[in-house]
């Protein structure tokens, strides 16, 4: 028998023991052999759960039977999961994980394990959930230089300025309907300050790329100091609000970043709402290509996982490792002029005309909805707000002064995705 173990019994371990449950004999034929779920390993007891007959008392007792042929990590955190990644891998296992706190910080070092070993260190479940997109740079994708990837990889946040936008709320409200959904943790600081993002897009990358890009290099800025005033704003002038993980490769410098965007409506991430992740690559053969899907939950992550155990059956082993293993990647400050979105607020009589003199002709001027007509000579008492030509970043603090010499106080500056 093709055994299989499973270490981490949460939501999406639980889910993946059911799926090899169910689909026990559709993975047998596929192997023309009999493949299923062995071991079941987790701190809590499972006495009155379906799991219970398979329950271990160590990952060494797992480890112990030769005819274990998977591990599958998916415990939360990093180093725990990842002792158990470096342990199952040392002893010839293949290692299937949803981990990407793992990957981000260790992957180069479990592939060479597992090549090594003849065995293979996998993680299609570690960036989109049940979205198929690092199978598909490996493989579908291969015959493309991919040069860039602009993503929306966190489905918590997403969710939360789907919310504000619709509902009309602020950003703790939204963050409170998430807790209580189980969309964010009881510390959402991995998700609403960009660092869940970081980690996807710097595997993604690692992978497109060729080189190995540290998630610690990665620029970060989260969605905490947006506010449903951007939204009203952003409307307006017929944009929408997404933390967008994004990087490009140009010159042999990776460009990456994850922050609030402006993105045009029609554009194609412009639509993808409430838990939803959707990322776009950039291909010199295949030009644009979306893929979008639910980026989490039980069902969907546990998809992920048995793929790639799928993948394990006809294809145990790797003829080479990938090319992130020996390169690390040079990470530099995006450098090319970008429309800015500022908003502000000022006491003092501002003018559309005096906002252009000193942005420029192309300046869309933009005012909360108790403002009158923006191209009236008014009282900003409340909100304002201009989406500016595209600047160089060096470019950009004059303008802000100009605007502060005007008794205008700065509250938010985005960038906007073209």
């Amino acid at each position: 028998m093709y055994k299989i173990a499973v270490c981490g019994c949460g939501v999406v371990g639980s889910g993946v023991c059911d799926a090899l449950i169910y689909q026990k004999e559709k993975l047998s034929r596929r192997a023309a052999r009999e493949v299923g779920l062995a071991y079941v390993l987790d701190i809590r007891d499972l006495t009155g759960t379906p799991y219970a007959e398979y329950k271990a008392e160590s990952l060494d007792s797992i480890l112990a039977d030769p005819e274990v042929e998977v591990v599958v990590i998916t415990i939360g955190g990093l180093d725990l999961a990842a002792d158990y990644c470096f342990r199952a891998l040392k002893a010839g296992r293949h290692v299937v994980t949803s981990n990407k706190a793992v990957v981000a910080a260790y992957g180069p070092e479990l592939e060479k394990l597992a090549f090594s070993k003849d065995r293979r260190f996998m993680y299609e479940a570690s960036v989109g959930g049940g979205i198929p997109i690092i199978r598909p740079l490996n493989i579908c994708l291969f015959a493309n230089d991919i040069t860039e990837i602009q993503g929306i990889l966190n489905g918590t946040t997403n969710y939360m300025l789907t919310g504000m936008y619709r509902r009309h709320a602020s950003f703790d409200e939204m963050l409170a309907r998430a807790q209580k959904k189980g969309y964010a943790e009881a510390d959402p600081s991995a998700d609403v300050d960009g660092y869940d993002a970081a980690r996807k897009i710097a595997i993604l990358s690692s992978i497109a790329y060729g080189a190995f890009v540290d998630y610690r290099d990665v620029p970060c800025m989260g969605i905490r100091n947006v506010a449903l005033v951007d939204h009203e704003l952003a409307d307006k002038a017929g944009f929408t609000l997404k933390l967008i993980a994004g990087s490009r490769f140009e010159d042999g410098k990776v460009y990456i970043s994850v922050e609030p965007k402006l993105v045009r409506k029609g554009h194609l991430l412009s639509d993808v709402n409430s838990v939803y992740n959707a990322i776009l690559t950039k291909g010199n053969f295949t030009g644009d290509s979306l893929f979008y899907g639910q980026g989490a939950g039980k069902e969907a992550t546990a998809s992920a996982v048995v793929g790639d155990i799928v993948e394990l059956l006809g294809t145990p082993r790797l003829p080479s490792l990938p090319e992130f293993v020996d390169k690390k990647a040079v990470v530099a400050p995006d450098d090319r002029p970008t429309r800015y979105y500022l908003r502000f607020r000022s006491f003092r009589q501002l003018s559309a005309g005096t906002l252009i003199d000193i942005f420029g002709e192309d300046t869309l001027c933009l005012y909360s909805k108790d403002e009158r007509d923006p191209w009236e000579e008014i009282n900003l008492e409340s909100t304002g707000g201009v989406i500016t030509p595209a600047y160089l970043p060096e470019e950009l603090p004059e303008k802000i002064e100009a605007l502060a010499a005007l008794g205008a106080k700065l509250k938010l500056t985005l960038k906007v995705l073209d």
